[in-house]
């Protein structure tokens, strides 16, 4: 197969009900789906998996993980049965080794829904590969946007690098659910972050906590801030972004997507 280029990007996947409700979200991901026909695998950096260091799945049939509770029955019936790629696992840790930075293969872990609930709508034939590689405990900025720069190299090999997490993430902070309304200070750490996306302001980003308005609200624990910042690393040194979707989601789920690439 002739290689492509795929622009690494980053997705916020909400809250696990999100395939059972009609959102603009959720319409944003069966859309954006069918831009991807052509790609031969996803590697996944979800913000459900974290270890001490960076891991990669290296599963031939990946077991739909239901890492939540307190959801709908029907959540919990829900199987994504597409492939893992043992070939892409091993080739993303040969990357990220190469780099100077520790990588180990898992032979067992399967999707959490980190990985799943945007996959099962970009793709909801399992028709395509999906690999994930874990984000680290210490949730270091600098040493995620590095491990971004280490796998640079998959975006040119037919791989569809997404980094899955939330752009607005207030869990533990802000009263969520449906009817909640989206406050000022959410409304401002979003505009903060588009702004810095789009100049490709680095710095900026990976010193979030110090520079960008109220970011001990929006990522009170900042996990799902983490694969934005390996996905923009993914497009290599210089990359800036630019929105390919915004809306919100209970109240201050912020749910921007954004797509990575040289200026």
């Amino acid at each position: 197969m002739t290689k492509g280029q795929f622009s690494p990007i980053f997705v916020s996947h909400g809250a696990p009900t999100m395939p059972l409700e009609d959102i603009p979200a959720k319409n944003f991901l069966m859309k954006l789906g069918t831009l991807y026909k052509n790609v031969e695998a996803v590697l996944c950096i979800s913000a459900h998996w974290a270890t001490s260091h960076p891991v990669v799945n290296a599963v031939e049939k990946p077991e739909t993980i239901h890492d939540f509770y307190g959801f709908p029955s029907e959540l919990y019936d829900i199987n994504y049965p597409a492939a893992g790629s043992p070939e892409l696992a091993e080739r993303t840790a040969e990357l990220i080794k190469a780099s100077g930075i520790p990588c180990a293969i898992d032979e067992n872990r399967g999707l959490d829904h980190g990985a799943w609930v945007p996959m099962r709508l970009m793709f909801p034939d399992a028709d395509v590969p999906v690999v994930q590689l874990s984000i680290q405990e210490h949730l270091d900025p600098s040493r995620h946007h590095d491990l971004g720069l280490a796998i640079e190299e998959l975006s040119s090999e037919n791989v569809l690098i997404i980094g899955s997490g939330g752009a607005v993430h207030p869990l533990g902070y802000a009263p969520l659910g449906p009817g909640a309304i989206t406050d000022t200070w959410a409304v401002e750490f979003d505009d903060w972050l588009t702004r810095s996306v789009q100049h490709g302001d680095e710095d900026a980003l990976k010193n979030y906590r110090k520079i960008a308005p109220y970011p001990e609200r929006a990522h009170p624990y900042p996990d799902h801030f983490m694969p934005l910042l390996t996905a923009l690393g993914a497009a290599g040194k210089g990359a800036t972004g630019e929105m390919i979707h915004h809306s919100w989601y209970w109240g201050d789920l912020g749910m921007a997507a954004y797509r990575f690439g040289k200026p």
